[in-house]
């Protein structure tokens, strides 16, 4: 329903918008990085679950390609990279809701990364010399999971779980603007604000259980978990 409504946007403007001059650049390309920021939060009450988020903040980049065949309305594709810290609270949440472990201590904590896709419409607003836009998304993005080590106890014994990374893909939504300064001909400085929200299921993830006087075991499960953040992001836009 989503992808329909951001199809049905994009062509009811089309319509409208094809007796505008094309005094305009067609094409856009923004290239950019900085901080990636978690919104826990935000993306439990989207997705309406109490788990524990395990996104903390980290690192982002993307490439934002945009097409524009009227002078404020167009397509957007985003390419987005995320390399993010695990919260230890997610983890913790994770070893007593799926594993059964009380007290569950955090001994190590990998990071994780996230490479996602997404398209969907765009609008700007203002000239070459000072502009914002604005894009809604949808795609898909592949997560691979961290690794992490968590101790406690289970049924009066020590137990320690080593959980092993997995990668998984799923659907995925987003939204972003971008703030322009230009610099010269068709070259501007940005500024981005990017969230993604994903919401997917890892599937056999290996776990090597150690429990105090009993030989170890290597179990599968399925861990099912949210990942959101916004990409705080600073760049250059080529127009042409």
């Amino acid at each position: 329903m989503i992808r329909s409504g951001f199809l049905g946007f994009f062509l009811v403007a089309i319509c409208i918008s094809t007796g505008f001059a094309q005094d305009y650049d067609r094409f856009t390309l923004n290239i950019a990085a900085g901080k990636s920021l978690s919104v826990r939060e935000l993306a439990t009450k989207v997705f309406g679950e109490t788990r524990g988020e395990i996104a903390g903040d980290g690192i982002g980049a993307q490439f934002v390609a945009s097409y524009y065949p009227t002078k404020r309305l167009g397509l957007a594709a985003r390419v987005s990279y995320n390399k993010n810290e695990t919260r230890e609270e997610g983890i913790q949440k994770i070893a007593l809701n799926q594993y059964g472990i009380l007290n569950p201590v955090v001994v190590e904590a990998k990071e994780w990364d996230v490479l996602s896709a997404m398209i969907g419409p765009t609008l700007r607003l203002g000239g070459s010399r000072l502009g914002l836009e604005g894009r809604l998304l949808v795609g898909y993005a592949k997560v691979n999971s961290p690794m992490f080590v968590t101790t406690g106890a289970f049924q009066n014994y020590n137990i320690n779980v080593e959980t092993s990374s997995q990668m998984a893909s799923d659907l995925a939504y987003g939204a972003g603007a971008t703030f322009h300064i230009g610099l010269f001909s068709g070259v501007a400085l940005v500024v981005n604000a990017d969230a993604s929200l994903i919401s997917t299921t890892f599937k056999g993830v290996n776990n090597k259980v150690t429990t105090t006087g009993f030989p170890s075991v290597t179990q599968s499960v399925d861990i099912q978990q949210n990942v959101g953040v916004v990409n705080v992001t600073g760049g250059l836009r080529f127009a042409f």
